[in-house]
């Protein structure tokens, strides 16, 4: 910097103390510190505020302001943005405290261990009306929050059922398992015809060549039991190891 630029630097230091620049005066905000803080606590109130949008938060937060200045009071005092909800399952409290246990438990295991387990689950394929975009007001750091999210509920139109599994470095072939009238919902028979003794039998024991014993992991679908746990413990009479 110039010397006179250094010079007024050091004469506002020895006149206050400080190297801020004196406030100037000029217009006041329209909004002040409370009205910022009461329209914060209102939009991270729930689901419902958090999509509200502008001239609704205008409306319900009672403020004389245009939405050009809300929305510049959002970015700018608030830091909250105007960003698309993210999808994500819906956990209950239970299944939450399960996976921590889950987690907690294998946090140690290394990738030789990993290499050992191949994931498993199923999904329904659908048509879906509600595909449209969902924006709401959050921090970027929230971009999970409960609040901020759409859960992937599946809302009942199912066609076809596709299984699918994986393990390191390797998938299995997806497996089509329609839903329609004639074949009805998936049962534990025909998960055992169509999926254990197929696809996932041959997934397996190619794991188990490779790897040595090769865990399938599965949810808790009332189907994978029954007429399925059956099946295993046969395998294991067999001879079959894992």
């Amino acid at each position: 910097m110039s010397e006179d630029m250094a010079r007024k630097i050091y004469n506002r230091w020895e006149a206050t103390g400080s190297c801020e620049n004196a406030s100037r005066s000029g217009r006041p905000t329209i909004l002040n510190k409370h009205d910022v803080r009461r329209l914060k606590s209102y939009i991270t109130t729930n689901r419902e505020t958090r999509r509200e949008p502008l001239t609704e938060l205008i409306q319900n937060c009672n403020l004389p302001v245009s939405t050009k200045t809300l929305s510049r009071t959002m970015k700018d005092y608030i830091g909250l943005g105007r960003r698309i909800e993210r999808k994500r399952c819906f956990l209950t409290v239970q299944q939450k405290k399960n996976r921590l246990v889950f987690a907690k438990k294998h946090i140690h295991w290394t990738l030789e261990d990993w290499r050992r387990i191949a994931f498993t689950d199923e999904m329904g394929m659908q048509t879906d009306s509600n595909q449209g975009r969902v924006f709401v007001w959050r921090y970027p750091e929230e971009e999970f929050h409960k609040d901020c999210i759409k859960g992937t509920v599946l809302s009942g139109f199912q066609k076809v059922k596709i299984w699918g599994a994986m393990r390191y470095g390797k998938l299995s072939n997806l497996v089509c398992m329609p839903e329609g009238k004639n074949e009805g919902k998936m049962t534990a028979e025909r998960y055992l015809t169509l999926i254990m003794d197929g696809e996932m039998f041959d997934f397996w024991l190619e794991g188990m060549e490779e790897v040595g014993n090769l865990l399938i992991m599965e949810d808790g679908a009332p189907y994978h039991k029954g007429v399925a746990s059956k099946r295993r413990a046969q395998l294991e009479e067999d001879g079959w190891i894992g």
